[in-house]
């Protein structure tokens, strides 16, 4: 794990050292040893956290006649094979690292190396004699890697801290970005909440010579789900002996590793297996609510007593999360507010003072039809069957149930639901999670600010993907449709920045492409039956866990800002910054359509706790930019 930065410089009056020195001292919080290399023109840095060959693996590397410069995050995992394979066709190795490896099969293989990677990685090669930069991210996105192109220079980062930081930067906000952010609490990529600023796709590379880009795809999820249905029992030995397989992978380490275990399925799964593999009493880290119905401790604890885990906890509260509102934000250089990323910043601090790698669930619930939108649209085939009037009916139902602040209350469950099934699949499984619908966002925006907008309905990047994807199995091209947005612009990103906010590498064994692609040629019908959904993996997971775990529905890691809104302080916070005082100079919000919306929350008529918090991280996000 590492942070990367560098610049092409096509400006004389570049002062290359001082430039690239700034870029990395912004992401000095990615590792603990620094590394540079400059040529001409062309500078490479990075900030590492050593993991693999501690000693001997110094950045960036090169190839045997430093003809070749590599600057690379992250790690490949089939490294020994492939180093294995390379030096018997007569390459020479100087280190006994996992990233060299690309350097060789760069010379072997040219831009085609990266389908022979098993990992996760964002890298910077420098080819001296082509003259051409290629930028590679890994296959599902999990190594994050943002670039600017302007007249004078190219920039590159593993976060946006670095392109921040050059002095010929320039700040100019994307509007579009901005609306985005409202419905998902995240920007969704490539585009950034900066003009110009851009994150790379997942499994792509982008080329850089003689001053133009070309980026190019080189994997994409495969759906082979249209034909015949494999046998259950099959199904599920194959899922566990993939799933072993990842997780062997990543406990590949020569520092402690540890595991999230959140006392769901997912992170439950993991470490069962990798307490198989090892010798020593696991670690395992879990988060604590002192709100009792967002809290999940007693079913990691459970799963900790039964592996023989050496268990760790971190307790949370309202103060807590407050006071690292400004720090969280710092973290990720743009709007980003999606509630878990807040729970996890707070275990990685305490984290690190225990081991330098964590293994964590994301993807699997993408890969394997976890979340209650997927549910929602496998029911909702039933429910349109139903006649026109008693569907009305439903409808006037749900909008007469209370306001709850439960953790995803049942009444705000079933109000999207009878909503979102009037439309089609993409649009109403992006309905379902939405912080903030079109309409909501009209009546809190500016109308001149509105005007400007590309579009309103952030659905339509939902709706335009899924129409790409070729396959007639709708819940498998909803979950591809996730695992292209979803999980990499926020999940994934959510992991690696606030993990290495504290020097911490956070693996996700499900993203393991592999597993992968092995998932999406199960019909989605293998996957989820009725309300019980996952069911390669809970099958794969019989008697490696509890079966009170096993079986249980899944609740996520969300944080309850619907109760501390109520607290005086959190009170203070919201009203402070959604008055008509502190909006208007940021001319974004029509700050009566913001009060309105408030004042409903408050007075309980409606639960709009998703869109305050939303629209308050992003004014206290504007109000720093702007200072």
């Amino acid at each position: 794990m590492c942070g990367i930065c560098g610049i092409v410089s096509l400006a004389a009056s570049e002062d290359l050292r001082t430039s690239l020195e700034g870029m990395l001292f912004a992401v000095r919080h990615r590792g603990t040893v620094d590394g540079t290399w400059m040529n001409g023109n062309v500078g490479l840095a990075v900030r590492r956290l050593p993991i693999i060959d501690i000693l001997h693996s110094s950045q960036p590397l090169f190839n045997e006649d430093r003809s070749l410069v590599l600057a690379g995050n992250g790690e490949i995992f089939n490294y020994e094979e492939l180093t294995a394979e390379l030096s018997a066709r007569g390459h020479r190795f100087s280190t006994h690292g996992d990233l060299e490896c690309i350097l060789h099969l760069y010379e072997e293989c040219g831009n085609q190396l990266w389908n022979r990677l098993r990992g996760q990685f964002a890298v910077a090669l420098w080819d001296v004699r082509a003259a051409s930069l290629i930028l590679a991210r890994d296959h599902m996105g999990i190594k994050p890697l943002f670039y600017c192109a302007n007249s004078s220079c190219f920039l590159f980062g593993s976060e946006m801290k670095s392109i921040l930081a050059h002095p010929r930067f320039k700040r100019e906000l994307n509007c579009q970005a901005i609306a985005d952010f409202l419905s998902l609490q995240f920007v969704p990529k490539p585009q950034t909440i900066y003009k110009h600023v851009f994150m790379l796709p997942p499994a792509s590379t982008l080329v850089l010579k003689n001053g133009r880009t070309e980026i190019r795809r080189f994997w994409d999820i495969p759906i082979t789900s249209d034909h015949a249905s494999p046998a259950r029992e099959e199904v599920a030995e194959e899922t566990g002996r993939l799933l072993r397989t990842a997780v062997q992978r990543t406990l590949i380490s020569d520092v402690p590793v540890g595991i999230l275990l959140s006392g769901g399925l997912d992170s439950s799964g993991i470490a069962a297996l990798a307490a198989e593999m090892t010798s020593a009493p696991l670690k395992t880290f879990a988060i604590v609510f002192r709100e009792k119905t967002f809290d999940e401790s007693d079913y990691s604890r459970l799963v900790a007593r039964a592996l023989g885990t050496e268990h760790h906890e971190v307790v949370l509260d309202a103060g807590m999360m407050l006071e690292s509102l400004e720090r969280v934000a710092d973290s990720f250089d743009e709007p980003f507010c999606e509630g878990s990323a807040f729970p996890i910043y707070h275990l990685c601090g305490y984290v690190k003072d225990h081991v330098t790698v964590l293994l964590s669930g994301e993807g699997a619930d993408e890969i394997f039809c976890g979340y209650e939108t997927y549910t929602a649209q496998h029911l909702a085939r039933y429910y349109r069957l139903l006649p026109g009037p008693v569907q009305k009916l439903f409808r006037y139902a749900a909008r007469k149930l209370p306001v709850s602040d439960d953790k995803v209350s049942l009444d705000m469950k079933i109000r999207r639901f009878v909503d979102g099934v009037r439309w089609p699949p993409p649009k109403a499984h992006f309905w379902f999670r939405t912080s903030m619908n079109d309409t909501q966002k009209r009546a809190v925006l500016k109308r001149e600010f509105v005007a400007g907008l590309e579009r309103v309905a952030t659905s339509e990047l939902y709706e335009e993907l899924f129409a790409t994807l070729p396959s007639q199995d709708v819940l498998n091209k909803l979950m591809v449709t996730d695992c292209r947005l979803h999980l990499p612009d926020d999940l994934l990103l959510r992991a690696d920045t606030m993990s290495m906010a504290h020097t911490v590498e956070v693996r996700v064994p499900y993203m393991d492409i592999d597993l992968v692609s092995y998932a999406f040629s199960i019909p989605s019908k293998r996957k989820i039956r009725g309300f019980s959904n996952k069911l390669p993996l809970r099958d794969a997971l019989r008697s490696k866990i509890p079966e009170r775990v096993r079986t249980r529905p899944k609740k996520g890691l969300n944080m309850p800002y619907q109760k501390w809104f109520k607290q005086r302080r959190w009170r203070d916070l919201l009203h402070d910054n959604l008055q008509k005082s502190t909006l208007e100079p940021l001319g974004v919000f029509e700050p009566e359509g913001v009060q309105a919306m408030l004042r409903e929350h408050e007075l309980g008529l409606h639960n709009h706790a998703h869109a305050l918090w939303t629209m308050l991280n992003l004014v206290l996000w504007m109000r720093k930019y702007r200072s």
